[in-house]
């Protein structure tokens, strides 16, 4: 630009200066074409006048122009500026993406937020260090924003960092539109709320976990429950609810204290673990009541799981003092039936079968409508 500058300036001097020669040769030579004197004062001297004027409005007016070349150029260079410094140290990252998912242009709180060099992202598209989970929405969306669904689009998402963190964004996208109103590119505005998910996430973890234990708590189980119970009615899949209770765990409490009978509680979770499956579904719903959901299980199948329950959890052994101390458990058997509407249906029959277990002697596994 600077270079340019002198150039023109060169080209506008150089063009004063010729007008000013040419005026004073054609004064001189008019001075030997027309020698006499009437001449000289009335035609040679206006013709310098003129020629004196002409030139000295044009140099004005040049003079001007370069005045207000340099303003404009001084105001762009100043605007240039400006945006770079706001597009560099704004506090959110901003990134220009063209049709293909290329970052063609990135500011440094986006390079610094996702661990990457500038010429690193440059050199990516942006379903490279996008989530899995998150990458089929990110491509559609985009793909609704290039094809005009969308004018902007505000949403969240993750993407990988460098060094393998997840950070958890909230997007901002618009679409930039050149002269013919076509969409020539598309601006994202990231903003980090990793810090806001994981707390979250935190509260999410608290509100549906048993503090002690760690499985599911009664609120987080009659989520799944009534997820699992329209899951299995949906697709005609068996479904069914095992309720356990330790037998005389308030005696427990009172003779060892509650420091051991929380050992036992614990111990029960660990001793029902062993006997379930990764897909099972363990909950505490009550002081020492669990509920058990079992995924496509039909009855043979439930009343073998909740055989090794028992058994398991009587293998268990906590010690306090000199004393050692064991319990059993009471097991309830509840299933789907097509007449079902809800969760708690089979939870009722469950229950119904879970005090018939412990009204007859404890220690034992009912099925619902018998006494086995």
């Amino acid at each position: 630009m600077e270079q340019n500058n002198r150039s023109e300036k060169k080209k506008i001097f150089w063009i004063g200066f010729s007008l000013y020669n040419w005026a004073f040769i054609l004064l001189f030579v008019s001075m030997f074409i027309f020698i006499n004197e009437n001449f000289r004062w009335f035609i040679i001297v206006p013709t310098f006048v003129v020629i004196f004027l002409i030139s000295f409005i044009l140099n004005q007016r040049l003079n001007k122009e370069i005045e207000n070349t340099r303003s404009t150029e001084k105001a762009l260079k100043h605007s240039e500026e400006l945006f770079r410094g706001i597009f560099n140290n704004a506090a959110a990252g901003i990134a220009l993406l063209d049709k293909e998912g290329y970052y063609q242009h990135v500011n440094l709180t986006l390079c610094r937020m996702l661990g990457y060099t500038e010429e690193e992202l440059k050199a990516m598209k942006f379903q490279d260090i996008t989530h899995p989970n998150d990458l089929e929405k990110s491509i559609c969306l985009c793909a609704g924003m290039w094809e005009g669904t969308y004018p902007w689009i505000n949403s969240e998402k993750r993407y990988i960092c460098k060094n393998g963190n997840i950070l958890w964004a909230e997007i901002n996208m618009s679409a930039i539109r050149g002269d013919d109103h076509e969409i020539t590119d598309i601006i994202v505005v990231v903003l980090d709320i990793t810090v806001r998910k994981n707390m979250e996430q935190e509260l999410i973890l608290q509100a549906t976990t048993d503090f002690l234990t760690g499985v599911d708590n009664r609120l987080a189980f009659m989520h799944k429950g009534q997820e699992e119970f329209s899951r299995a009615q949906r697709y005609g899949r068996d479904l069914t609810l095992l309720l356990l209770d330790v037998d005389h765990f308030k005696c427990v409490n009172d003779i060892y204290g509650h420091l051991i009978g929380d050992r036992v509680l614990r111990d029960v979770v660990r001793a029902c673990k062993s006997a379930l499956r990764e897909s099972d579904i363990l909950a505490r719903i009550g002081g020492e009541e669990f509920a058990v959901i079992l995924l496509e299980s039909q009855k043979d199948t439930a009343y073998q799981v909740a055989l090794r329950i028992q058994q398991k959890v009587k293998e268990v052994i906590v010690e306090s003092g000199n004393n050692e101390v064991q319990v059993t458990v009471s097991i309830g058997i509840g299933m789907l039936r097509d007449e079902d509407t809800h969760m708690d249906d089979i939870f009722k029959r469950a229950d119904d079968a879970l005090y018939k277990a412990k009204n007859s002697g404890r220690d034992r596994i009912v099925l619902e409508n018998s006494m086995e």
